[in-house]
């Protein structure tokens, strides 16, 4: 899994292999090792029940997508459009959440 952060932006891509972890039902994670024994985790679920949801604390971000949209993503595939959705914050903005299939190693077959 690849991560892009921009203003107001979060960019998730993955494999697809990485996606059909989803559908089975298990999590995905990115770990990023900081200074100072810290690090950074953005980790991805898929939900069975109910919408999106992003949480965060100083040491990650939690990312849990509707399975049924996973779904609907994997059968669009090799499609370079993905998922998005927006999460208010605190400060009366938007942060924009992206989850994306990296197709680009398909395009040979």
């Amino acid at each position: 899994m690849n991560i892009r952060f921009s203003d107001a932006a979060l960019r998730c891509r993955v494999t697809r292999e990485e996606l059909q972890r989803l559908l089975g039902g298990r999590s995905i994670a990115l770990e990023v090792p900081l200074p100072r024994g810290h690090s950074f985790r953005l980790g991805v679920r898929p939900l069975m029940l109910g919408g999106w949801q992003l949480e965060s604390d100083p040491t990650g971000m939690w990312l849990s997508i509707p399975r049924l949209e996973l779904e609907a993503l994997s059968e669009s595939l090799p499609s370079k459009q993905g998922l998005e959705q927006e999460f208010p914050t605190t400060q009366g903005n938007a942060v924009r959440v992206a989850f994306e299939v990296d197709v680009r190693s398909q395009r040979s077959a």
